[in-house]
Order: C-alpha cells, then sequence, then structure tokens
C-alpha cells in the first residue's frame, strides 16, 4: 500500500493504516533520538511520544512534506523539548556493560570513538551530521526537519566533517 493511501487511511481512522506507519518509521526515529540524547530509555520514550503527538496531529497533517521529514521534526521538537525540561546536557551513550569477544574489541573502539566525537560535536552540527549520515537525508529534507536554509545545512554539514575528522585523526588508523 503506498504511503499516501496509508496516511489518508490512517485520517479516516483506520488503525491498521496507523500501525503499518509506526511500524515503517518506529526504528528510524528511535536511533535517531538515541544518538541525539545518548540514552536508549529515554529515546524509546520520547520515540512513543513522537508518534502519539503524530497520531493527534494526523487530522491536520498536510501531505506538503514527506512524512519521514515530517515525524523527524516532531522527533527534533520532542528532544528539544526533553532538553529544555531536563536543562541536561547530552549524556554520553556508553555500550552495554557487555564482554565481547577479542576480535570484535578493535572495532567496537572504532565504533565508540566516532559515536564519542559525533556526540561531542555542537547540537546543530550532530543533529545534521546525524541526519545526513546515520539516517541518509538529502540536504533539502534535513533543513525541512530542522527548520532552516539549505545553506545553513551546509555549512553545519561542512563544519561537522572537518571537526569529526579532527577529532578522529589517529583513532581509526589500522
Amino acid at each position: 500500500m503506498k504511503e499516501k493511501e496509508l496516511i489518508y487511511r490512517a485520517k479516516c481512522g483506520n488503525k491498521d493504516a496507523l500501525e503499518a506507519i509506526i511500524e515503517k518509521y518506529y526504528s528510524d526515529i528511535y536511533s535517531f533520538l538515541c544518538r541525539r540524547i545518548g540514552d536508549k530509555s529515554y529515546a524509546e520514550d520520547l520515540t512513543q511520544d513522537v508518534f502519539l503527538k503524530f497520531s493527534v496531529s494526523l487530522p491536520q497533517y498536510k501531505e506538503q512534506n514527506k512524512l519521514k521529514s515530517y515525524l523527524f521534526a516532531i522527533a527534533v521538537n520532542s528532544s528539544n523539548d526533553y532538553f529544555r525540561r531536563n536543562k541536561e546536557e547530552l549524556v554520553e551513550n556508553n555500550f552495554d556493560n557487555v564482554s565481547y569477544k577479542t576480535q570484535f574489541e578493535k572495532e567496537l573502539e572504532k565504533a565508540q570513538a566516532v559515536k564519542n566525537a559525533v556526540m561531542s560535536l555542537s547540537p546543530k552540527q550532530r543533529d545534521v551530521v546525524i541526519l545526513r549520515y546515520y539516517h541518509d537525508m538529502k540536504i533539502k529534507e534535513i533543513a525541512e526537519v530542522l527548520s532552516i536554509p539549505q545553506a545553513t545545512v551546509k555549512t553545519q554539514l561542512y563544519r561537522g566533517e572537518k571537526n569529526l575528522k579532527n577529532l578522529l585523526k589517529g583513532e581509526l588508523e589500522d
């Protein structure tokens, strides 16, 4: 079933259509919020909040933008609300305390270094980098999600890439 038809059916009260939309985008929204917030349990709560807000606002939803961009915009706003309410800086998200096999330790260390470097970027740069490289969004989509001009997205992406390169210098060699 096409997305427009799902949206139409969901607007008409079809719960299966709404569930299909949620199922389609849940993991993308959750992984974005995990990366943005740095805490899996808060990300789970906020992901549910995003889809609750979406279902409540569904009757007013206008299909001018992609649904994906609309949902990511809700996720950005929900996480901004979270930061305002808690007045916390980003929390470092460490891997679960699970012992990994020796052959994977170097790869995990590299992944952790990249994760830490992304988390140390400014919030604007981090959002743009996460949406571009983890969620494969185009500049135009990122601009829609973050409600900023495309030129600003390009600037923040350039600066974020430059900062990541400096932060990871020597970390990923081997």
